[in-house]
């Protein structure tokens, strides 16, 4: 009986760690983006590896000159048209050049904020 407790201790537990570094990981990815959009510097990466699941191994340079190797899942568009070689348009932190992502994710949330704040004042119009 005291196996069995434990065990169900366990399990809930390791659930409950992995639950929290699930959210803690989204928070993170949530700030880096807000970040990206309020001080983005946009430049060009080079792809040097196409792998996996529409992922992406590229390296850039920062302001300063200094080489990041990065590597990321990437939109199935950008994978598919994208080959070894060629650059790839990314916006990075000003602040913290490590952080970065694909100029077409940051344009595709731009979009999507556009088309929330038509929807909102269409809404209002209509009050």
């Amino acid at each position: 009986m005291a196996s069995i407790l434990l065990s169900v201790f366990l399990f809930c537990g390791l659930l409950v760690v992995a639950v929290g570094l699930i959210v803690f990981r989204f928070i993170q990815l949530t700030h880096h983006f807000q970040e990206i959009l309020a001080n983005g510097v946009e430049t060009d990466a080079l792809v040097v590896r196409k792998y996996g699941k529409y992922r992406l191994a590229y390296e850039y340079r920062d302001v300063t000159g200094k080489i990041h190797r990065m590597d990321k899942r990437v939109f199935y568009s950008e994978y598919d048209r994208t080959q070894v070689g060629q650059t790839l348009k990314i916006i990075y932190s000003a602040k913290r050049p490590h952080i970065h992502t694909t100029k077409e994710a940051v344009e595709q949330s731009r979009a999507a904020q556009a088309r929330e704040a038509e929807k909102q004042q269409s809404a209002m119009r209509r009050e």
